[in-house]
């Protein structure tokens, strides 16, 4: 009689029955790892295709939370789902992921109603989030072949949902820290492209005649959705700008995201943007605006026009501005830089992203004329500081967007390389955006001042209290060397009609009025609380409460459906 074979035995023959179509479970550990790198993919695809329209920080606010208790149900309820979910729920899944772009498409529509609060939350609660619960649903039952009995019983249970969780979470964070470096190099790296790619890598390992389901998405896709296939959907785009009288001249995904050219037709000002951000504009000559004196494109933010204010401070320096030199900080569409390249100094830019520098050269005339160094502005400013120290007779600093500011270029550091970078007679233009009442701007104010002890404070405008916020545009305007007389020794000199040129703005906003400076005091007790690199949580903590403000404003700025159709 032959001895019977050990109840292990049966169990793991039991364990290898067919599962998922697959009677070999090591064959299924590529589909798992294939899958588990789609959904990791999605995750920041999922934010790209959000950041247009509610902007990249209310966007991911609850985005890490979300994903975490979607594995916690999809593992640890999986007993549960099992009631309720198809055996074949594998072949749901690049259905879903084909349906995701028409269904933003709707949810987009109610971005005005649902706010950068709860819009975010809602529009991933019926795309991604379903998508992310089927996928670590299914691999869960995929990963119950795995013959795990010669393990502990608690580490052979936990094993499979820990260890694909890992998975994602290394992929996630590796896809997400690189992703924005080679965003619109090819038409399969855009929102769109990457859209279609993840479902049809899940198509790919899933086929079904369900796919059939996914034809009237595709179909749409192609024929209606204008934030799909960015350079043959402009004629969509165009056609639901065309209500509220807007023109789309150029996009492209880039480093820091959506950039694109808009135009009023009603208006005519012409608008640069950058995600849920607006990086400058200009009212466009027309023969209304001619009558009335314009004679050149104006900032249609007078806060980049104070800017260039900066050259009109009394820094006891006689050169002539043919033989001065500028650095600027950020970009924009470039009104400061192009004054200052039109009055013969020799300009530096540092700007992170080249689609803003070339858009503000294609379409809001700034010249070639000067030097463009594309790169972060903190490995440059660190390393012209070391090689070239008092470079620069001025500097202006502008890089605010998307409702907040990178905090490693207000750092203590980086504003030390600034002051290294300015000449012993130099001056410098900060432009910082935020509400005065918020711990936030006190933090940055203090750092500023910490550097730059000669400074004035100057607000754009007055209060509006029919804003949601007292969220302003102010410039901070300091001179490297006071020569003892600390804030008296930021002055400025009378302009000239030479300084003026052409334009109207500069008559009105060259120089900062009297009555929209604002009295700042450093507080030296502070000092501990400085922004130092490494060390800008602080900051960060605010980011979330500012980037809403800066949403509810952009809104009142340009009709919801122009930021909602991208």
């Amino acid at each position: 009689m032959p001895p019977k074979k050990p109840k292990t035995a049966n169990a793991a023959r039991s364990r290898t029955e067919k599962v998922n179509g697959h009677s070999d479970p090591l064959k299924l550990l590529p589909k798992v790892l294939a899958m588990l790198a789609l959904a990791a993919l999605s995750s920041p695809v999922s934010q790209l295709n959000l950041s247009p329209v509610y902007g990249a920080i209310p966007s991911y606010l609850y985005h890490q939370k979300a994903i975490t208790a979607t594995a916690f149900i999809a593992f640890m309820g999986r007993s549960t789902l099992n009631r309720y979910l198809p055996k074949n729920v594998e072949t749901y899944i690049p259905v879903l992921a084909f349906w995701i772009p028409n269904i933003q498409y709707v949810l987009f529509k109610f971005s005005g109603q649902l706010g950068p609060t709860y819009g975010p939350v809602l529009t991933e609660v019926l795309t991604f989030l379903p998508l992310l619960g089927l996928v670590f649903y299914t691999v869960s039952s995929m990963l119950d072949s795995l013959d795990l009995t010669e393990l502990n019983p608690v580490i052979a249970d936990m094993l499979p949902p820990v260890g694909s969780y890992f998975v994602f979470s290394i992929v996630e964070k590796t896809v997400s820290s690189s992703i924005s470096q080679w965003m619109g190099s090819t038409d399969l790296l855009t929102r769109s492209g990457l859209n279609f790619l993840i479902a049809a890598g899940f198509a790919a390992l899933s086929p079904s005649l369900l796919l059939l389901l996914a034809v009237p998405a595709l179909y749409h896709t192609i024929a209606f959705n204008p934030h799909q296939f960015p350079d043959r959907t402009i004629p969509t785009l165009n056609s639901a700008l065309q209500p509220h009288n807007f023109t789309l001249l150029a996009r492209h995904e880039s480093l820091t995201g959506y950039v694109s050219v808009l135009e009023s037709t009603s208006s005519h000002f012409r608008v640069l943007r950058c995600d849920h951000s607006l990086l400058g504009g200009e009212w466009l000559v027309t023969p209304q605006r001619q009558k009335q004196g314009q004679r050149v494109p104006e900032s249609i933010y007078q806060v980049f026009t104070m800017l260039e204010g900066v050259r009109l401070l009394e820094t006891r320096d006689d050169k002539p501005d043919s033989e001065k030199s500028a650095l600027v900080i950020g970009l924009g569409v470039g009104t400061a830089p192009k004054a200052l390249v039109e009055r013969g100094i020799n300009t530096t830019v540092v700007e992170l992203d080249p689609v803003v520098h070339q858009y503000a050269m294609s379409y809001f005339g700034l010249s070639a004329n000067h030097t463009a160094a594309i790169e972060d502005a903190v490995p440059f400013v660190e390393r012209t500081s070391a090689k070239t120290p008092g470079a620069y007779d001025m500097i202006i600093h502008d890089v605010f967007t998307g409702g907040a500011e990178p905090p490693g270029l207000f750092t203590i550091e980086f504003l030390e390389g600034l002051k290294t970078l300015l000449s012993e007679k130099g001056a410098i233009a900060i432009n910082y955006a935020g509400d005065l009442a918020l711990p936030s701007t006190q933090l940055v104010l203090n750092t500023i001042n910490t550097v730059f002890p000669s400074c004035r404070l100057f607000r754009d405008s007055p209060s509006n209290p029919a804003m949601p916020t007292d969220f302003i545009n102010m410039v901070l305007y300091c001179v490297k060397n006071d020569g003892g007389n600390g804030k008296k020794a930021v002055q400025f000199r009378k302009p000239t009609e030479e300084d003026f040129g052409k334009s109207l703005a500069k008559k009105q906003h060259l120089v900062p009025k009297p009555d929209l400076e604002i009295d700042f005091a450093f507080d030296p007790e502070e000092k501990k609380d400085l922004l130092r690199k490494g060390n800008t949580h602080e900051l960060e903590r605010y980011h979330a409460d500012s980037a809403r403000n800066h949403w509810k404003i952009m809104r009142t700025v340009l009709p919801d459906a122009v930021w909602e159709n991208w």
